[in-house]
């Protein structure tokens, strides 16, 4: 039997390593390309962790709730960024939300524990994130529905490298996309079987990729 040595298998096995630790599963369709987020995970996250500030801010909103909110933090991550995001929360109406709860100092508090286990961890296969093309990526990395990481995956079996991800990045990935714009993910990756270079920003030609390889 011939070997599959396609991007595809390369895929398969980075999502089934994930899979195995905290990510979940999720698919291209439950992405929203306009709001460059998996509004569910969002949700799912913020009513898990802070039921009391949502039921405040859905008294204020009423019926329309989720679609401001989430309108909401698209408008912070586009003037802040996702890292200021993730570490300083938004606020809508008089009402403040964590977007993550990060690893508490000690494991003294049960209460932060939980809540740093109430963290949404998913990956996404072949997502397509344009809303003027069906162009996909390999894969993309996201905590509580916030897109975080990119990748474009190459097997050197099938006759492709690091080199090939790094410029396809270069000049077939737009910056003006909203997933590729300034401050929106923290890291794009071009990936091979032996070789690791990340990108924190999309600028075409000028793209400075950096070796990221950890020893293996």
């Amino acid at each position: 039997m011939t070997p599959d040595i396609s991007e595809r298998t390369f895929e398969h096995a980075i999502e089934s390593a994930l899979l195995k630790d905290t990510y979940r599963q999720r698919t291209a369709e439950q992405y929203d390309r306009n709001l460059c987020l998996l509004p569910q995970d969002v949700l799912d996250f913020v009513l898990a962790t802070q039921p009391k500030e949502w039921a405040k801010l859905a008294q204020h909103h009423g019926a329309g709730v989720r679609v401001q909110f989430l309108k909401r933090l698209g408008t912070e991550i586009d003037r802040r960024g996702t890292l200021d995001v993730l570490r300083q929360g938004i606020k809508d109406s008089g009402c403040k939300f964590r977007l993550a709860y990060f690893q508490p100092a000690t494991g003294l508090n049960e209460q932060i524990q939980r809540l740093h286990r109430a963290n949404l961890f998913a990956v996404v296969r072949q997502l397509r994130y344009s809303t003027r093309n069906e162009n996909s990526l390999d894969l993309v990395l996201f905590l509580n529905g916030i897109p975080l990481f990119t990748a474009e995956l190459k097997n050197p079996l099938s006759g492709q490298n690091v080199e090939d991800a790094i410029r396809q990045y270069k000049t077939t990935r737009d910056p003006r996309e909203l997933i590729f714009s300034y401050g929106r993910c923290l890291g794009h990756f071009a990936v091979d079987s032996d070789l690791v270079y990340v990108a924190s920003q999309l600028a075409k030609e000028k793209t400075r990729f950096l070796p990221f390889n950890q020893g293996r």
